[in-house]
């Protein structure tokens, strides 16, 4: 499947007063990458300028510090656009366009814009104009915790895995740390009683290994939960999964890299516009939003779509699959 990209007749960079903001905890960023990054850009930009995040939720602030930017380039990972972006909503839609380099960890944001590119293969892209063109992507509110996620939501195997990944050596960096501590979540996969219910009507109801709402297709950037999401199509995609033993996790999980799990008995996928996720027991739901673990969550997750919220850059259509 395809997003809608709006053709450009001239340079969106070159017409951009360019705003970039660096997080420097995230895996790939260092100071001579945004060096780099902001050479290339500043080479070409109307005016560039370049930030750095201090602390947790800083990205939100520093765009609001600069009004004027029209482009703003998120150096990091998924939490660092999940981050500024909340920055761009409310009122009316927002003109600024972002567009996220992944030199993060899990990097699901930048894959579903760019495909498989790598940072500097993106900056060649945008040194070729009408390589590239402008999306209008839908996003997520997530109603308890108030949050707008760009990528999605889930609750139970991914939520877990990034758990689990607080406790690996901090030595392991980037996705495969994610790929460290998935190991164990693995071998003992959730089976939360969960009840999943779209624009009223009830998809899954009992235990359950998986849940997951988007938003793109690509989480942890190698797996597609959201085979069939579409970025700016006004739906949700959703796609649950049972609760799996070692024989049917050794089943599924290869699967998963294409979409191919789909058709497996433990997997159901539909698509809406309001989801609710509950946990039937009353205890808290095991959550994570855009690769960030949902602190303090309740037995209740409310999911609505925001269409058509957010201007990003990315490749033309069918580029990007």
């Amino acid at each position: 499947m395809t997003v809608t990209t709006e053709p450009i007749a001239s340079d969106v960079v070159g017409q951009s007063d360019c705003l970039i903001i660096a997080n420097p905890i995230a895996a790939g960023v260092d100071a001579d990458s945004v060096r780099e990054i902001t050479g290339r850009l500043g080479a070409r930009a109307r005016s560039i300028r370049t930030v750095w995040t201090a602390a947790s939720g800083h990205a939100a602030d520093l765009v609001k510090a600069h009004p004027d930017a029209t482009l703003i380039v998120a150096v990091g990972g998924d939490g660092t656009v999940t981050e500024l972006v909340q920055a761009l909503l409310g009122g009316p839609r927002s003109q600024q366009i972002v567009c996220a380099l992944p030199l993060g960890s899990g990097n699901s944001t930048a894959r579903n814009l760019f495909g498989d590119l790598e940072w500097r293969q993106i900056l060649d892209v945008l040194d070729s104009p009408g390589s590239y063109g402008i999306r209008r992507l839908d996003l997520l509110h997530l109603v308890e915790p108030d949050i707008t996620a760009v990528l999605g939501t889930s609750t139970g195997f991914l939520a877990q895995v990034l758990i689990a990944a607080r406790s690996v050596d901090p030595a392991v960096k980037g996705i495969e740390r994610y790929y460290a501590s998935a190991v164990d979540v693995l071998q003992a996969m959730p089976a939360h009683p969960t009840r999943v219910t779209i624009d009223g009507i009830v998809l899954s109801d009992g235990p359950t290994s998986s849940v997951a709402v988007g938003g793109g297709r690509f989480r942890a950037r190698t797996f597609q939960f959201l085979p069939n999401s579409v970025l700016d199509d006004g739906l949700l995609d959703v796609s649950t999964i049972d609760a799996l033993d070692s024989t049917t996790v050794a089943e599924v999980l290869p699967l998963m890299p294409t979409g191919r799990h789909l058709d497996r008995p433990e997997v159901r996928y539909a698509r809406g516009r309001r989801v609710v996720i509950e946990r039937t027991d009353g205890r808290a739901l095991v959550a994570e939003f855009d690769g960030s673990v949902w602190d303090g969550a309740g037995s209740r997750l409310t999911v609505e779509i925001v269409p058509d919220a957010l201007l990003a850059l990315g490749v033309p259509d069918g580029q990007s699959d």
